[in-house]
This record gives C-alpha cells, sequence and structure tokens, in this order.
C-alpha cells in the first residue's frame, strides 16, 4: 500500500581484498550487486552483514564517483565508512521527501531551504524548529551545517565547483552523499533512488514495497495509454527566462514521461539526459502549432505568461487555452510538490498528463489533478 504524504564486527580473514581499480578504491571480493530496474547512477550491493553503496559518474557511468560502506569495522581503502544514520542533512526537498515516505523524516536535522519542502510531516517538524536550513538561496552556511551535527549529507551538484564545496565538508568529518538522480533518464530512475534511502536508513523493504507499487501502478497506466486508438498531441515544454528557452533534452526523464503519457514531444529526437537551450524564436520556429504546453514557468495565468513577452500569446496551445503548469499543490513560502513528491511518485504524474492529454483516458469526468492545473 503506498501512502501520499503523509552490522558487528566481522573477522578480517573473510574479506578477500581485490587490488585497487582504475576508480581509486579497494572493495572485497563476493558482493553481492543488485540489479536496479531503472537508475543507471548507482548500485547497491551486500557481503554478509556489510552494504556497499556505488555513485556512478554521471558523464562516464563506467567510473564510480563515491563508494560508500557501511556495518563491519573493517575499513576499505578509497570506501568512505558510514556509521550513524539518526542525524540527517538533505540538500534538496527531493530527498526530505524520500525519507518522510520511508517514514524517517524524524531524522532529518537540516536542508538547504525550510521553504521548498512541501510534505506534510516535514512542515511540521520546521514550525516546531526540528529542522533548519543551512544553504538558503543556494549558499551554503558552512558553520551552520557543522553546528547541526548530522552524521552524514544528501547533496548534489550541477557543476565541478558545487562538488568542490561540498567535498570540503568531508575534509571536516561529514561524509556527503552525491544523488545526481536529476540526471537518470527514465522517471522511475529517479523515483528508484527511493532503494538507495532505504539502504542507508535500514529501511530496505519499505524502501522495495514502495518502489514495487510506484513501478506497478506507473507500468499499469502506460498500458493504458497505448491501448487508446488516438493520435498523439505534440507538446511544448518550459518557458523562457531572460530570453533563453531551456527544454528538455530527448533521452531526458521529462522527455520519457511525456512520452509514457502518450504525447509527440517535439525535441524527442535531440540527444542529451539534461536540456537544450534555445531562444524564443527557435521554439515558435517548431512549437507554434503544439497541442499542448506544459510547464510554463512560475506562471499560474495565462495573462502571466505573455505579460512576460507578448510575443508568447502567439502559441496555439495558449490561443487554445491547453496551458497546464505544475503548480495545484504550492505553498506561499515557495514549496512545490512537483519538485519533491512528483519525483519519487512519477505514476501520479503521469496519471495527471494522461488526463490532460486524453481527456476521457479514465472515464472519470471529474478526476482531480494532483500536480497540474490548467491556467485560465
Amino acid at each position: 500500500m503506498i501512502r501520499i504524504f503523509s552490522r558487528t564486527v566481522l573477522p578480517l580473514f573473510i574479506f578477500v581484498t581485490a587490488a585497487c581499480n582504475r576508480n581509486g578504491h579497494s572493495l572485497p571480493n563476493g558482493i553481492n550487486w543488485q540489479k536496479n530496474n531503472y537508475s543507471h547512477l548507482f548500485k547497491l550491493g551486500t557481503k554478509g552483514k556489510d552494504s556497499f553503496l556505488l555513485i556512478k559518474n554521471p558523464d562516464d557511468t563506467t567510473r564510480d564517483l563515491q563508494v560508500f560502506h557501511w556495518g563491519s569495522d573493517q575499513e576499505f581503502p578509497g570506501v568512505i565508512r558510514l556509521k550513524d544514520h539518526v542525524r540527517i542533512g538533505t540538500m534538496s526537498a527531493v530527498f526530505s521527501g524520500m525519507l518522510e515516505l520511508l517514514n524517517c523524516e524524524n531524522r532529518i536535522v537540516c536542508v538547504d531551504d525550510v521553504r521548498y519542502l512541501s510534505t506534510r510531516e516535514c512542515r511540521r517538524r520546521i514550525k516546531k524548529g526540528e529542522i533548519q536550513s543551512v544553504a538558503q538561496a543556494g549558499s551554503l552556511n558552512k558553520e551552520k551545517l557543522l553546528s547541526m551535527k548530522p552524521n552524514w549529507v544528501v547533496a548534489y551538484f550541477i557543476d565541478k565547483r558545487e562538488q568542490e564545496n561540498w567535498q570540503q565538508m568531508e575534509k571536516v568529518g561529514i561524509p556527503v552523499i552525491f544523488c545526481q538522480n536529476y540526471l537518470e533518464n527514465h522517471p522511475l530512475g529517479r523515483a528508484e533512488w527511493l532503494k538507495v534511502f532505504g539502504w542507508l536508513l535500514g529501511k530496505s523493504e519499505l524502501a522495495e514495497t514502495e518502489f514495487r507499487s510506484i513501478e506497478e501502478h506507473y507500468q499499469q497506466t502506460v498500458q493504458a495509454i497505448k491501448s487508446l486508438d488516438e493520435a498523439s498531441p505534440t507538446v511544448l515544454c518550459n518557458a523562457p527566462y531572460s530570453g533563453i528557452w531551456d527544454v528538455p533534452a530527448g533521452k531526458s526523464y521529462m522527455a520519457r514521461l511525456l512520452a509514457d503519457a502518450g504525447a509527440d514531444y517535439l525535441w524527442k529526437n535531440k540527444k542529451g539526459t539534461g536540456k537544450i537551450t534555445l531562444d524564443i524564436e527557435k521554439v515558435f520556429e517548431k512549437a507554434a502549432g503544439a497541442d499542448f504546453w506544459i510547464n510554463p514557468g512560475a506562471c499560474t495565468s495565462l495573462q502571466c505568461i505573455t505579460a512576460s513577452d507578448r510575443r508568447l500569446g502567439m502559441f496555439d496551445a495558449l490561443k487554445n487555452r491547453m496551458v497546464y503548469n505544475s503548480t495545484a499543490l504550492t505553498f506561499p513560502e515557495g514549496a512545490n510538490a512537483w519538485w519533491d513528491y512528483a519525483v519519487v511518485r512519477p505514476d501520479l504524474a503521469l496519471n495527471d498528463l494522461a488526463h490532460i492529454f486524453h481527456p476521457e483516458f479514465s472515464g472519470e469526468t471529474d478526476y482531480k489533478f494532483v500536480f497540474f492545473e490548467r491556467l485560465k
């Protein structure tokens, strides 16, 4: 059942450690590695009562970005040993949402910015002062983070500078786990990181159960959409900012989500898992006649869109009022469930999109959207 919000010292001789590989670490032979269904950016493995986590390098998944171990007191060259998991820092609302799904929100002591958490229990703990911000406006307060004394921190980075900044915290004794799940190319690949948190927090069975339910619901929806006998509507995404219009690349999780929802995403053939940077003219040239417009920035009205740039009123999707934004569940402080809850529940996001692109999808005339709303 899915809810909506709401390791022993082992003798040294057991470990037959291989020579350090090209990744610069040394692990024991005979680790039983778990096979992921969708994620390409992590590996989980066990040997006896010891667990291992490999974080893959997104630029070259044959190489490891980080390696972690928890369980016995054995040390492995190039491997970061994790001990306790009572006090956790989560530097994205996404990670906080995953902890809450695993009933571990009480372990969160600090986050990047409390304003962006949308899950119920985390917001309750914020009001009580039990969760504090340590990186508001994207600027890490290292002294405050240290004062919170987390056992480890889950973070992500966009560029080398951010990565190096976080690595400074490792030098003062706070392990930093890089969760780069935003670079996964499948919505279920992003959600599958729930298993990582399950293993780290001693909740692996719960994480497996929750993920299987999410996966099953997602794939059932995909099959139901495929059975529809109708053309795929063309879709445009996002909105310009300072004259620059970033759209999802063709191998991104968003492109996959739109395809699974039975849409014809107009940049589906563009390579990459990140974004494509365009100007308004290029977007208009390709998408002026698009049937739907999804996620037009922060706007919650059609007037807001045209006020930002009058040229945007020339798109057919806006003229026909077929513009939907993932702003149905937001909070005054800035939190938006699309950025945390939708990551771990892509099945609900897919269901929303299915009802947008195919109004007769389930026969529910009064379907209530979880994340999206139609702009007026």
